[in-house]
């Protein structure tokens, strides 16, 4: 049977394909940036001495050795307010913040496995000078801690209360501090996500793994991927999510606002040095554009919308709006599906209008290719075929790729709430109800992606038939199939949102038909 013959089924399998092809590509890339096998670090290493460090010239205490510390080198503990901040005694690097609402925590500790093997390094930390060791304890007081040596050289956390801390760094040899470090161990930190930097308008940011691992391309000459320029802002992703074996969200940033400009090595990372006095502010929160934007404007740029950003920032807006009445986001996210069905309701019903006028249409479309079929593969008579076919559409009001523009303009809402759900840290750890804890985590027990599943055959099954019967079954059943598989494994939310959305589909559906009148075909 001729194409022509399946107009509306084309729409439909190009609706899907388009959409497993995105839902692919996304897959992919978020893969390729957070591939789930560590590769040793000392591989990463010899990437990094490959690059050509991005340094600007410097005195001669840039020379000097980093003090390596040790794994169990002795810490400080201090509560902040709704964080945990732990620091390494001998250099006063900050190893270690826990969000202490919920016991996340902001870098990797070492692991190993059931056996006792090391899997996993611990993030080296941030701050803390570079070569000029620290000697006994540090001073803590309730508002900073202090370490200092013999020779004059001090570093001070100050607490600054909310997410803020004031760094001073004082040192009469000009000796570094650091303020994000690579890693260099011979085992690579698990789930890492961004490191970045930041000017007043632009973010330039790149993923750990793109430093610590070869490209997929790299058998073409592709090379990995460096520190992002130097700037006075930098900062990286934070929040480890303890149940993911591969992590992609992360709704916690550290970063850092330094008066100056900082220096870039691809071995050690960012740092300062040849400077005897050093003022920077450090933000270690949430991912909460009031917070980040009290922090300075433009790093409300760390929070990550994805590609279609400008539409997820729109729905966000909107779902902000809802929940101020809707105190639960769950049903703000079910109250929305229904306002964007509501929007599109005059699309969806023209999409519906016109399968139903195409089934009136197809046996006088079945007649006019059965006149050509003695033609076979002629062109020429193909093409005379598609003028009548097409002239006859015109006569009767039909266009056969009318019904595709609807479902495809659902596609950016569709991976905006997506990436939407991945960023933004209100929607983290949200409960709808009963087994749905975390709406921005998949379904534990798969329910809702196997009755959006359900939902998407009953609204086929409801579509008026037209076409291949034997196609018409097998879209059915496959590509529904197909999407719960790629479902099982997306936020919750995002599957309770295509699940109303459907419902409402359903119900739109069923009302067309009931009062549809079939009008005269013009022959």
């Amino acid at each position: 049977m001729n194409n022509e013959n399946n107009a509306n089924n084309k729409n439909l399998i190009l609706f899907f394909v388009i959409s497993l092809i995105m839902l692919g590509a996304y897959y992919l890339i978020n893969n390729r940036l957070n591939p789930p096998q560590p590769v040793p670090a000392n591989q990463a290493s010899q990437g990094a001495t490959a690059a050509t460090p991005a340094t600007s010239p410097t005195p001669a205490a840039n020379t000097a050795p980093v003090v390596q510390a040790s794994a169990n080198a002795p810490t400080v503990t201090k509560d902040l307010g709704e964080l945990r901040l732990t620091w390494r005694t001998t250099d006063g690097a900050l190893v270690q913040a826990v969000w202490i609402q919920d016991g996340t925590k902001f870098f990797n500790d070492a692991a190993q496995d059931k056996n006792g093997k090391d899997i996993s390094q611990a993030f080296p930390g941030i701050g803390g000078t570079l070569d000029a060791p620290f000697e006994g304890n540090p001073v803590v007081t309730d508002q900073s801690v202090t370490f200092s040596n013999a020779a004059g050289d001090k570093l001070v956390y100050q607490i600054s209360g909310g997410h803020v801390i004031n760094v001073d760094w004082t040192t009469p040899k000009g000796s570094r501090l650091a303020l994000i470090r690579m890693t260099s161990d011979v085992l690579k930190v698990h789930n890492l996500g961004r490191i970045f930097s930041l000017d007043e308008k632009t973010i330039t940011a790149v993923p750990w793994t793109g430093m610590l691992t070869d490209p997929f391309f790299s058998f073409l000459g592709a090379k990995r991927k460096e520190l992002p320029p130097v700037a006075s802002r930098v900062g990286l992703d934070s929040g480890v999510e303890s149940l993911e074996k591969s992590q992609r969200s992360y709704y916690f940033a550290t970063i850092w606002d330094v008066a100056g400009q900082p220096v870039r090595d691809a071995g050690i990372g960012y740092f300062t040095t040849g400077l005897n006095h050093v003022t920077a502010r450090l933000y270690m929160g949430p991912k909460q554009a009031e917070q980040l934007v009290a922090f300075g404007e433009p790093f409300k740029q760390v929070m990550d919308f994805g590609f279609f950003g400008l539409v997820a920032k729109g729905m966000f807006w909107i779902l902000r709006g809802l929940h101020k009445y809707v105190p639960n986001w769950g049903w703000a996210i079910v109250i929305f599906s229904v306002i964007l069905r509501l929007a599109l309701w005059p699309l969806n019903t023209k999409t519906t209008l016109q399968m139903l006028r195409m089934k009136d249409l197809e046996p006088h479309q079945k007649t006019i290719q059965a006149k050509y079929e003695k033609f076979g593969n002629d062109m020429t008579k193909k093409g005379e075929m598609q003028k009548e076919l097409m002239a006859f559409y015109k006569k009767n009001g039909h266009n056969p790729m009318g019904g595709c523009f609807p479902m495809l303009l659902q596609m950016p809402v569709f991976f905006a709430l997506w990436s939407m759900l991945s960023a933004v840290f209100e929607l983290r750890h949200s409960p709808f109800f009963g087994w749905i804890h975390d709406l921005s985590a998949k379904d534990p027990f798969f329910v809702l992606p196997i009755l959006m599943g359900a939902s998407m055959i009953a609204q086929q099954a409801m579509t008026p038939a037209t076409g291949d019967p034997a196609q018409r079954k097998m879209m059915m059943f496959m590509m529904p199939a197909m999407m719960v598989f790629f479902f099982s494994s997306t936020p919750s939310g995002l599957c309770l949102y295509y699940l109303i959305f459907n419902l409402i589909g359903m119900a739109q559906t069923w009302w067309i038909k009931y009062n549809y009148k079939p009008q005269p075909v013009v022959l």
